[in-house]
């Protein structure tokens, strides 16, 4: 057997109270494995087969859930197709190649109906003397993914291997066969009503999100401050007054020409002037007529004293860590030097940025001076736009907002339809009150997602304190009548005694890559 790394160590101090059931054996997992088949990894075109052609399946069918028999490839040469590696119905699949948090993610095959073959990448397992079930979950256990997690090698960031012989070496309690089959079905009764929960928790937080974008849509159409408007209509500055006493800012010069096409939005932004009316008391407005628009960027990577500075810099994680909110700190700063040899300069406090590129959609306001990169669109605001206002406007657009954008598959929100947005604006106090009524409103929503949110963490808790259970003993009773897992381990060994010229064969046809050395 194989040394355990300390992780690995660590979760075999979490089996140590088993030592006390005297039924109960703790081996290498590969005691109990009769064989692991590998398919092989070639070019296929990257879709699912359709009924009538042969698939490879993909990492991405293997997770802790059901397999996924539509995450596969097709394969067009007859010549790589064998049909002893075509996945079956109650096949153990387990994922011996990818990221740290699937590494080691098995499923059984079920609903199987179309032809897919194993990859190099997703391997299948034979147990002898094992129920899968109870493997699959011992796997999922905390005292199964410390071990996955010391024997697999590679990037932490990324990609992680484990090969079959480290497989093997996971150290696995074992109890009466018969012991195995009555802790699977404990566990997938409860697992069951879980997953119930779980569910029901899921729908809440989509539900929750929806009625999120639902009040930010009715802010901007007027409706949440329809009485307060009419009860204060005699008091109030109309658009058309405020415009009217302050003047246009001054744009940057250069850049590309406003759109002329008119695209509307879902709330109160739009590009050019919409047909659509605005609420009574609003005005739609160009953007550039109340606030100024610029955009950033980003100072060359090549030049490291460009970087490390004090100069808050923006870019598209802080974004989408702010969403929504006043930023007053950047992961990545620039130097005074870096921001003097870019076109990005410093802009004002207050200024709304909205990711314009790959992440459309994230909207942020500068809590103190900062650049940002060439991917947002920013507006320094006058007095005649509350930026809260306009950050809450653009979050009010949700995903529609990239229908002003130009591309399928990654949408930029390009600076012609930028420059040509149009803002349905109300009176400054009215902007006050939507942003008030909102902030009131998202923070209430925002305290139930909180709490759906920490009930979904106590529920894999929860399923993780059932496994420890499970594992230990302690899930169902003992029966003295079953035959002890040391007697299955001594006739499993004795089977396989029986066949050495079977498994030298075996072991001299398999080529092992440096993934799996110990």
């Amino acid at each position: 057997m194989s040394e355990l790394p300390s992780q690995a160590l660590e979760a075999n101090d979490d089996l140590a109270d088993i030592r006390s059931l005297q039924s109960w054996e703790i081996v290498s997992l590969g005691d109990y494995i009769q064989s692991i088949e590998s398919g092989k990894s070639f070019k296929c075109d990257e879709r699912p087969p359709v009924e009538s052609e042969i698939g490879v399946i993909k990492i991405s069918a293997v997770t802790w859930g059901e397999y996924l028999e539509e995450e596969s490839k097709t394969c067009h040469n007859p010549s790589l197709v064998n049909e002893k590696f075509f996945i079956n119905n109650g096949d153990f699949l387990f994922s011996r190649a990818n990221t740290i948090e699937l590494v080691g993610a098995c499923v059984i095959a079920s609903k199987v109906t179309k032809r897919i073959m194993l990859s190099d990448k997703i391997l299948r397992i034979n147990f002898k003397g094992l129920n899968p079930g109870y493997v699959l979950y011992f796997l999922r256990s905390r005292q199964g993914r410390v071990q996955i997690e010391a024997f697999s090698t590679g990037n932490q960031e990324s990609m992680r291997n484990i090969g079959q012989q480290r497989i093997k070496s996971i150290q696995i309690p074992i109890p009466p066969f018969q012991e195995q089959h009555r802790i699977v079905a404990k566990i997938e009764t409860l697992f069951s009503e879980l997953d119930k929960g779980i569910e029901s928790l899921k729908i809440a937080r989509e539900q929750l999100k929806v009625y999120r974008q639902a009040v930010l849509k009715h802010a901007f159409e007027g409706k949440l401050t329809a009485q307060w408007r009419e009860q204060n209509n005699d008091k109030l500055e109309t658009p058309e007054q405020l415009l009217a006493r302050i003047s246009a800012p001054k744009q940057p010069r250069g850049g590309r020409e406003a759109s002329g096409e008119i695209i509307e939005g879902i709330a109160a932004l739009s590009v050019n002037n919409p047909t659509k009316k605005a609420p009574d008391g609003w005005l739609w407005t160009p953007l550039l007529r109340i606030a100024r628009q610029e955009t950033g960027h980003t100072p060359s990577r090549k030049h490291p004293e460009y970087w490390g500075g004090d100069q808050y810099w923006i870019g598209i994680v802080d974004a989408r860590q702010h969403h929504g909110q006043v930023i007053q700190d950047t992961l990545q700063k620039a130097t005074k030097l870096g921001l003097e040899n870019s076109s990005a300069r410093i802009l004002c406090t207050d200024t709304v940025c909205l990711s314009r590129t790959a992440s459309v959609g994230y909207v942020t306001i500068m809590g103190k001076p900062m650049a940002t990169s060439q991917d947002f669109a920013t507006w320094s605001c006058t007095e005649a736009l509350d930026p809260k206002f306009l950050m809450y406007a653009l979050m009010a657009e949700g995903n529609e907002i990239r229908r002003f954008g130009k591309g399928t598959t990654h949408t930029t929100i390009y600076f012609p339809e930028i420059r040509a947005l149009h803002i349905c604006l109300p009176s400054v106090q009215e902007q006050k009150v939507i942003v008030e009524t909102v902030e009131s409103k998202l923070q209430h929503v925002g305290k139930m997602v909180q709490e759906t949110e920490d009930q979904l963490k106590r529920s894999e808790t929860l399923r993780q304190s059932i496994l420890k259970k499970a594992f230990s003993g302690q899930l169902v009773p003992q029966d003295p009548n079953d035959e002890p897992a040391s007697a299955l381990l001594a006739r499993i060994q004795s089977e396989i005694a029986v066949q050495p010229k079977l498994s030298k064969s075996r072991k001299k046809t398999i080529r092992r890559g440096p993934s799996e050395a110990i």
